[in-house]
């Protein structure tokens, strides 16, 4: 660092809540204490990119470079804390205060100088024990996140500050969800749910459905809107809720809903704007036109909402939704189809989906999103193993690349690209690039948000991870996929009551959720709930088809529980079965490194990477596999994968 360099940083200040008493009481428990503390936060700051200037008697004082960062340290921080305090007698307990403020700092000698570090130290006293105070400076820079809730503090006049303060407290999980349950519904955070059909042949289905997710994606491209992406608003398809429940469940302010009836050539699309809050239309639309129409429908729907909520629809957005009409509308129709069949994700279905693609592209050659379907198939087909993964992943990157070579400013090709390069051709940087892309296009785009987080996973950016994976679920909240995302990001970082939270909330929705059934099973074995994990297993076995794959998790309890006998006499078995079949090898690397065999659990890794089965974040991040990473033959692996 040059020697007097000024920069603009986030400042932390921490202090432990009656320290002083605690030493005058006794000495060796203060003292001790002390220590288990600064153990507990050198890992947290070092995570959020936090550089710990020096210690201040029982306290931090630590330099970012990102506001962001900082309230994110903090709150990690006292969540760590709080879950510590837990388990401790009264005597033992730790209480932090913790301040961040963001200013001028000058560097010199390793210490940092200035107004923004007085300030920051003024306000830390202001934060309740285990509480978070934060200026208005840091403020402007998080007020916007979904992540965190604040209260005004009003104005404070600091010692040694001319000018009054605003300091604000940031709530803790369980008090922002109390706030959020309160909260006026944002009248900008919109769903276009299922329309109607009204045709009498119901056949068209695909037709109203594959419509409402295309003016879901002409929303998405309004700058300032939050929408909602498909695969939540369809599990409202034909359910008798009034339009108050769906808002409540979806957290929307605004809801557009209609009908289609098609016949032959003709539409007749009738649309309304409702505002959640008062169940009353704030703006409503008949349209009878020619089918060839049907993208200057969505594009004057795109504008009266735009008008309505009084956000603007930019001249370039315009552009995007017209770039999107193919030549012939009947390759609009078969696109439709395909998107139909394609959203239902069997073999079979995405076999259907593929035929009506290429029809679509048979009839219009140029047709880019036709392409990016194609892709998305593909991308798919690869990643079930209903085709052979060279075979899918080439084809889905050939679609994704034609693709954007008709229309560069389509989110869907460009997530459809960046999956192949990740899960395919393990490009993490140009995976990132096209991530970004889609995300800059259609920031409403929730599938590439999800997609982007289990890059950042694999890439071991974790807490990024979990940012992401949490917009994902905003803009997707009944997406079991990307709620899987979230519980994955959360158990990587080893934030496990969070992880059980989610879990526990798509179980509700669907029982026999076999992905977050499973989670279940590994978050109650790493809080030592062993006899609870092995009755989730039973659970399991039950409703997983893969019985195998579900009988190993018991072998994985009893194991990690330190029943090694049984587990290996339970898992000798389940392996020298002949029928043994499986989607993902994680859990029979992960029983046979916790039974201390590494050769076969790097056998059984090394398969999978051959196989294009490889689970990445879980080698890497899962605590089911610390000893797995000890083993010199983890780091040749990662090696093949440029990692």
């Amino acid at each position: 660092m040059t020697q007097g360099e000024r920069r603009l940083a986030a400042i932390m200040f921490t202090d432990m809540v009656d320290y002083t008493a605690m030493s005058e009481k006794d000495e060796a428990l203060a003292l001790t204490l002390l220590e288990e503390h600064r153990q507990l936060l050198h890992p947290v700051f070092a995570r959020h990119g936090g550089r710990e200037v020096k210690t201040i008697g029982d306290g931090f004082l630590v330099e970012f470079p990102s506001a962001l960062e900082a309230v994110r340290c903090a709150l990690e921080i006292q969540q760590l804390m709080s879950r510590r305090n837990q388990s401790v007698p009264s005597e033992r307990k730790i209480l932090l205060r913790v301040a961040v403020h963001l200013g001028d700092v000058e560097h010199r000698d390793g210490d940092i100088y200035g107004d923004a570090v007085n300030v920051a130290s003024r306000i830390q006293p202001l934060a309740e024990p285990g509480g978070i105070c934060i200026t208005q400076q840091v403020f402007d820079h998080v007020r916007n996140s979904e992540e965190f809730r604040t209260v005004a503090l009003g104005q404070n006049q600091l010692k040694n500050v001319q000018t009054p303060t605003e300091v604000y407290k940031v709530l803790p999980p369980t008090e922002r969800t109390k706030i959020t349950k309160i909260e006026t519904l944002e009248p900008r955070r919109v769903a276009a749910l299922p329309l109607t059909i009204l045709s009498s042949d119901q056949q068209d289905e695909y037709f109203a459905d594959g419509l409402t997710e295309e003016i879901i994606n002409t929303l998405s491209s309004i700058p300032g809107l939050r929408v909602i992406a498909r695969t939540s608003v369809m599990k409202y398809k034909q359910v008798n809720k009034s339009v108050g429940e769906i808002g409540r469940e979806l957290k929307v302010g605004t809801i557009l809903e209609g009908s289609v009836r098609k016949a032959g050539a003709r539409l007749r699309i009738s649309v309304q704007l409702i505002d959640v809050g008062s169940e009353a239309p704030i703006w409503a639309q008949k349209y009878d036109r020619e089918l060839e129409d049907v993208f200057k429908i969505q594009s004057d729907i795109a504008e009266r909402v735009a008008e309505a909520l009084k956000v603007q629809l930019l001249r370039e957005n315009r552009i995007l939704i017209e770039q999107k009409a193919p030549e012939d509308i009947g390759a609009y129709v078969l696109y439709l189809r395909g998107r139909y069949y394609w959203s239902r994700r069997t073999k079979e279905d995405l076999e259907k989906a593929i035929s009506y693609f290429g029809e679509a592209i048979q009839k219009d050659p140029n047709y880019a999103l036709a392409h990016a379907g194609m892709a998305d198939c593909y991308t798919l087909m690869g990643r079930h193993l209903y085709l052979p993964s060279r075979k899918a992943f080439e084809k889905a990157r050939d679609y994704a690349n034609r693709a954007l070579e008709l229309n560069d400013n389509l989110a869907e090709a460009h997530t459809a690209l960046a999956a192949v390069l990740m899960i395919y051709n393990w490009d993490w940087d140009l995976a990132e690039e096209q991530f970004k892309l889609a995300i800059q296009l259609n920031p409403n785009y929730a599938n590439a948000h999800y997609l982007h987080s289990v890059l950042l996973q694999t890439t071991g950016r974790l807490q990024e991870s979990v940012t992401a994976a949490g917009k994902a679920q905003v803009l997707d909240p009944l997406s079991p996929v990307i709620g899987m995302g979230v519980v994955q990001a959360y158990f990587f970082s080893e934030q496990y009551d969070k992880a059980l939270d989610e879990c526990h909330k798509y179980l509700e929705m669907n029982s026999n959720f076999v992905v977050a059934q499973d989670y279940l099973v590994h978050l109650h074995v790493r809080t030592g709930q062993f006899e609870r994990a092995a009755e989730e297993v039973k659970r399991l076995i039950d409703i997983s088809q893969r019985k195998a794959e579900a009988t190993a998790h018991l072998a994985y309890v009893y194991a990690a529980s330190g029943k090694t006998e049984q587990a290996k006499k339970l898992f000798e078995a389940l392996m020298a079965d002949s029928k043994l079949g499986y989607s993902n090898p994680t859990i029979f690397i992960t029983v046979y490194s916790i039974l201390g065999d590494q050769d076969n659990a790097f056998l059984w890794a090394e398969k999978a990477l051959e196989a294009g089965k490889i689970a990445f974040p879980s080698l890497r991040f899962s605590p089911d596999l610390k000893r797995f990473r000890t083993d010199p033959r983890y780091n040749s692996l990662l090696a093949k994968a440029d990692l």
